[in-house]
């Protein structure tokens, strides 16, 4: 016969709580691995961002090269510049000495005109008419063709400055052509890189912010990957004290079971001898009349306390006025089944009768009948109090009908008289 005592009942108890601790263990673990698994993935991550870092590091260092030596340049284009107004400055220095030339030759031409056109006709005259011969002619006139050659001279140097003029004039605008287009140069280069360079620092501090962010993620991470190990040290710590404990509370349990056994063997024999007193008292008591249905109810002032079908309930729950009370049967009939339910509903036993009729009574302690057995009506089969979770004064009843095609169970209120 099975039996369970308090003491392993607790340590029964104690193993669920152990189970728990195992269950929490296990999901920690699992929460670990997770961990792991995102900290592997941050750590690919940081790999390919401090990758993409060096590229872009690199790519803004080769701009800043590009920097230096466009800024080289603008110092080169500065001094060519500084050169070229130089330039300028000498040229426009040397376009207003030929303005001054031009006009002190001006002045000249303009007398010389005046003067030959006035005089040129009356003097001409006058030398030719003055001539003694015709060598004398030759020589004026050559003298007079010396003045005019003179007259061409300040005319073409006239010309020669103003050529100049308008020759330096106009290497003087292409200078400040030059001057300019160079100087829209440098400035156009100068913005050019100094976006690019904007653009690369600002690139460079995204990344390290992508970066600055993936390590604090990880650090984090990590904090709480040693939490979570610190907690699974704890569970398995107090894993292995509640593994202690419980052979210890085993060891106990089994000594107590032991002890137990021993009592409830010696309670057990009692027992037997006072079922057996009492067995023999009730059968020299008078039996229950029957009921107008021809059944008896199984014990003097029963009390209906649950019906068929209540909760769904297959069974009658009939209370007796005492507890442990004597339990008989409510009809002749042959003993076709005596099965321990277990401590929680004690023992069971089931009575054939006539016309296909089955009586099934449940929480009885050891019954008093054997197998096979023929019971008369009104004749204890056993006492109640056999089980844990139903009380000791109430009986499980169950009646059916074995030719029944419907439910296997029917409501024996009607045949009990409620």
């Amino acid at each position: 016969m099975a039996l369970t005592t308090p003491a392993l009942a607790q340590v029964q108890l104690t193993s669920t709580e152990l189970q728990a601790l195992e269950r929490d263990l296990k999901s920690y673990e699992n929460l670990l691995q997770e961990r792991n698994n995102e900290l592997e993935e941050i750590k690919s991550a940081l790999g390919q961002t401090e990758s993409q870092l060096q590229k872009r590091i690199a790519e803004r260092d080769s701009v800043s090269n590009d920097l230096a030596a466009k800024r080289r340049e603008r110092e080169s284009l500065i001094v060519r510049m500084a050169d070229l107004d130089a330039q300028r400055e000498a040229t426009e220095v040397r376009i207003a000495e030929l303005d001054e030339r031009l006009a002190q030759i001006a002045d000249r031409v303009q007398d010389l005109l005046l003067s030959q056109y006035k005089q040129r006709g009356r003097r001409l005259a006058a030398s030719l008419g003055a001539s003694q011969s015709f060598h004398d002619l030759r020589v004026r006139n050559h003298y007079l063709g010396l003045l005019a050659e003179q007259d061409a001279d300040v005319i073409n140097e006239l010309d020669g400055v103003v050529a100049e003029q308008r020759s330096a004039k106009a290497q003087l605008e292409t200078q400040l052509a030059e001057l300019s287009a160079a100087a829209a140069e440098l400035e156009r280069a100068e913005a050019d890189l100094e976006a690019a360079a904007k653009r690369l620092e600002q690139i460079v501090a995204e990344l390290n912010a992508t970066q600055a962010g993936q390590l604090i993620q990880q650090q984090s991470l990590l904090e709480e990957q040693n939490r979570i190990e610190r907690s699974l040290g704890d569970l398995d710590r107090q894993r292995t004290n509640e593994i202690a404990r419980l052979r210890a509370e085993e060891e106990r349990a089994r000594a107590a079971a032991a002890q137990f056994a021993q009592d409830r063997d010696r309670q057990l024999e009692l027992q037997r001898q006072a079922d057996a007193a009492r067995s023999r008292a009730d059968e020299l008591a008078a039996p229950l009349a029957p009921l107008t249905t021809g059944f008896v109810r199984p014990f003097d002032g029963a009390k209906l306390i649950s019906r068929f079908g209540e909760g769904n309930n297959s069974y009658l729950g009939i209370q007796a006025p005492v507890s442990n009370a004597a339990v008989r049967a409510v009809q002749t009939g042959r003993v076709t089944a005596i099965t321990y339910l277990g401590a929680n509903l004690g023992y069971m036993v089931a009575l054939q009768h006539a016309g296909d009729m089955v009586s099934i009574y449940v929480n009885l302690r050891q019954p008093l009948v054997e197998m096979y057995a023929t019971v008369a009506q009104g004749s204890v089969i056993g006492y109640l109090g056999g089980g844990t979770l139903t009380r000791p004064d109430v009986l499980q009843f169950y009646a059916r009908r074995e030719a029944s095609g419907g439910s296997p169970f029917i409501d024996a209120a009607p045949l009990l008289g409620w």
